[in-house]
């Protein structure tokens, strides 16, 4: 799956998606995809899904040969959230 560009709620409402990550703290970084809207007419709010990533955490699992989601992959798992979100506040 891709997260897309552009994305319309069941009830018609078009928004724009835009993908960010910084570092918050040392060792940890904040990834975060916003829902902003098109039509700024409507004054409608942004909504932004967030989840941080602990980097020894991640080296913890890599030492230890288990699987670590990439970058897109929690893209992916914030869009499916943002999508059930944008879902049930505009429906």
């Amino acid at each position: 799956m891709i997260v897309p560009a552009y994305c319309q709620t069941r009830s018609g409402k078009v928004f724009r998606l835009v993908r960010t990550s910084q570092v918050v703290k040392p060792g940890t970084v904040r990834y975060a995809l916003r829902a902003t809207p098109i039509n700024p007419a409507r004054q409608f709010a942004s909504i932004e899904a967030t989840r941080e990533v602990d980097s020894a955490l991640m080296l913890d699992k890599l030492a230890h040969g288990q699987a670590i989601p990439t970058p897109e992959a929690t893209y992916e798992d914030l869009w499916a959230q943002l999508r059930i979100d944008l879902d049930l506040r505009f429906d």
